[in-house]
């Protein structure tokens, strides 16, 4: 963590060399709290420099005249209580280490003697080194250190990836920033038992973030056989395509258009909103014609086949058995069973406990009726 103090005499226009020096103090050190005296200005100057530098939370006291005003500017991961305030002086109580750092901690203590092979995989909110982000302020060496020093402890190295590996995009501090928050990793082991094992980076749709999809192979196929009939698939599909083109599209079609065209505007460096909600607009609109299609397509089935003994009539009776499948139970103690054993146990206790009876009545009368 790091603290920075300073006289700034002022904060002038954004032109002057105050403005300009806080900047310099903000691309190179970054500090985690950020305490100014003498500010001279009020509390929404104060505010709009704090989205302007890219701190979460500001306290502020407000200067007697042209002179004094403090202001404290700190990041989301500090936890601070102002305990006491005022035009001299600010008690506050800080308390650090409960961000991100703590959760590279934990996992430095799972892993650092983790022998057999494992991965990590998901949204780390957090990048290596400054190449892998564009747009934005440059953040400080030392801010990746954290981070970096997890993954070399615990052995991880990044899996080979295909698509876009700027996993996430948005707009801080007014700009567009794309990074590659979402990635997999893995050790020496998971590399010698999975070496065909790769990452990819699906379309980004519904979130800011793209999915992230892990293919685990024991092997890469190295038949020359399989190599040139693949081509010739790819030949026949291209030629296919290119038949395609030249008629109408369906919706299914429509739908797989849309989805990259929104793709490749969400990709830009600078992407043009107005045609992403267009694009998004036109892509909700395609998948409800698609649905209705689908919808229509089996009622006319149902209409046409209706309980005939026909593959359409077979797989409905598996969808609706699937519906009405019995997952779990809970037991007498209140805890799931999900194994089919277990699950016909409780049903069998139940039912013992319900129609049992110390002095049972005779059920003769009933059966002659």
């Amino acid at each position: 963590m790091s603290i920075l103090s300073w006289n700034c005499q002022g904060l002038g226009r954004t032109q002057d060399l105050t403005i300009q020096r806080l900047r310099e103090i903000r691309q190179t050190h970054f500090p985690e709290i950020m305490f100014l005296k003498e500010t001279k200005k009020c509390k929404d100057v104060v505010v709009n420099l704090k989205l302007w530098l890219g701190y979460d939370r500001v306290f502020t006291v407000e200067p007697r005249g042209l002179s004094g005003g403090l202001a404290v500017f700190w990041k989301s991961n500090i936890k601070m209580e102002i305990k006491y305030a005022d035009k001299n002086l600010i008690d506050m109580q800080v308390r650090f280490g409960e961000g991100k750092e703590i959760v590279w901690e934990r996992i430095y203590i799972i892993g650092s003697g983790r022998k057999e092979k494992w991965c990590l995989i998901g949204d780390f909110n957090e990048i290596p080194n400054n190449d892998e982000k564009i747009g934005g302020p440059l953040r400080p060496e030392s801010s990746f250190k954290p981070f970096g020093d997890m993954l070399s402890a615990c052995g991880m190295g990044e899996l080979e990836s295909s698509g876009i590996r700027f996993t996430w995009a948005g707009q801080r501090w007014k700009k567009w920033i794309q990074s590659c928050l979402d990635r997999d990793f893995g050790n020496k082991e998971w590399f010698r038992e999975f070496p065909g094992l790769n990452q990819r980076f699906l379309d980004k749709r519904g979130s800011d973030h793209r999915p992230v999809l892990l293919h685990l192979q024991a092997s890469q196929s190295k038949n020359g056989k399989l190599f040139c009939f693949d081509k010739k698939i790819r030949d026949c599909r291209g030629a296919l395509n290119e038949w395609k083109k030249k008629r109408s599209f369906n919706s299914k079609d429509r739908i797989h258009l849309l989805e990259e065209r929104l793709d490749w505007f969400q990709s830009r460096n600078f992407p043009c909103w107005h045609a992403i909600r267009l694009m998004k607009k036109e892509l909700c609109k395609a998948y409800k014609e698609e649905e209705l299609y689908w919808w229509q397509k089996s009622m006319e089935k149902w209409l046409k086949y209706r309980d005939h003994n026909s593959n359409f009539f077979h797989e409905s009776v598996k969808a609706n058995r699937v519906k009405g499948m019995l997952i779990k139970i809970k037991d007498d103690r209140g805890v799931e069973q999900w194994s089919e054993a277990a699950k016909a146990q409780v049903a069998i206790n139940y039912f013992t406990e319900l129609f049992r009876s110390s002095n049972p009545p005779s059920y003769q009368p009933l059966f002659r009726i």
